[in-house]
């Protein structure tokens, strides 16, 4: 079979997406193992992520897989999929998108695509984050110290935005460090669904520089989840306030968060270019 596509990125975090409305696929269609061809960047088109286009109960709908052909959440997805869907005719300025995780809001604003990412989970059962039982409380997200190999690492916060993420601040880590930690922090025994690392620098009280490694894609330019995480992560240990500027290698997303309250993240989405791929041989 043959397969249309759209190349799309949000600060550089890239996407393949699949538009099942406009082109619909078999019911028994495999996508984690369309996610692991079409992501490939010398075998396939390459991405960071395979994205779903569909609609659900008459809303745009979004589900997203790894390059290694695991499912996920992913914010910088969200904004492709809402920057699409309105693009196609889908929808309009304002509306409603059903996620894995829930529904998220989406305003299309002057070329950029701001969205609502549900409520931070701080509780160890819903990241899902499993210590031991003397490391710290069960319940509120607090910095802990996480051992591994022969280094104790120090100010990390663990909590999920849709997706776990592990936020480690202090300086970034030397390249080295950086490449051969962070795997090991994503694998970790503590983490059962595994873990994406947020190294995070607090450069001002609005402005945060992160480094990101993401469980299942290595590292990436950006992370929508990743970069609430951090926001979240600095405002509950008063290391920053809201709204806050967060940049990574891609570029900058601003977050909005009060305590209690749904995140919001504002950033780009865009399109860059479309095509058609053959799947006859990876197809289920």
């Amino acid at each position: 079979m043959k397969l249309r596509f759209t190349k799309m990125h949000g600060l550089g975090n890239d996407f393949v997406v699949l538009d099942d409305i406009a082109y619909p696929l078999p019911d028994d269609f495999d996508f984690a193992r369309a996610a692991e061809f079409l992501c490939n960047r010398h075998f396939g088109i390459g991405g960071d992520g395979l994205l779903l286009l569909g609609k659900l109960d008459g809303r745009i709908a979004m589900r997203m897989w790894n390059p290694d052909g695991s499912e996920d959440m992913c914010g910088n997805g969200l904004r492709c999929i809402v920057a699409l869907a309105k693009h196609r005719g889908y929808a309009e300025d304002t509306f409603e998108v059903a996620t894995p995780v829930g529904l998220r809001r989406a305003e299309v604003l002057n070329g950029l695509v701001r969205v609502s990412m549900g409520e931070p989970q701080f509780e160890r059962e819903a990241i899902p984050f499993s210590p031991p039982s003397d490391v710290l409380p069960r319940k509120g997200a607090v910095e802990y110290q996480l051992p591994v190999g022969d280094l104790v690492l120090s100010h990390v916060i663990t909590l999920s935005t849709g997706s776990t993420h592990t936020v480690i601040f202090g300086p970034h880590p030397a390249e080295a460090t950086f490449q051969n930690l962070s795997p090991l922090i994503e694998n970790h025994a503590w983490f059962p669904h595994r873990t994406s690392i947020m190294w995070a620098n607090v450069i001002a009280q609005n402005e945060i520089k992160i480094r990101i490694w993401e469980r299942g894609a290595g590292e990436t330019l950006a992370c929508g989840t990743g970069a609430c995480a951090v926001a979240i992560a600095a405002q509950i240990t008063s290391r920053g306030q809201s709204p806050t500027k967060v940049h990574s290698k891609g570029g900058t997303l601003v977050i909005e968060w009060q305590s209690g309250q749904e995140i919001w993240k504002t950033g780009p989405a865009q399109i860059v270019f479309e095509g058609e791929v053959a799947f006859s041989d990876y197809s289920a």
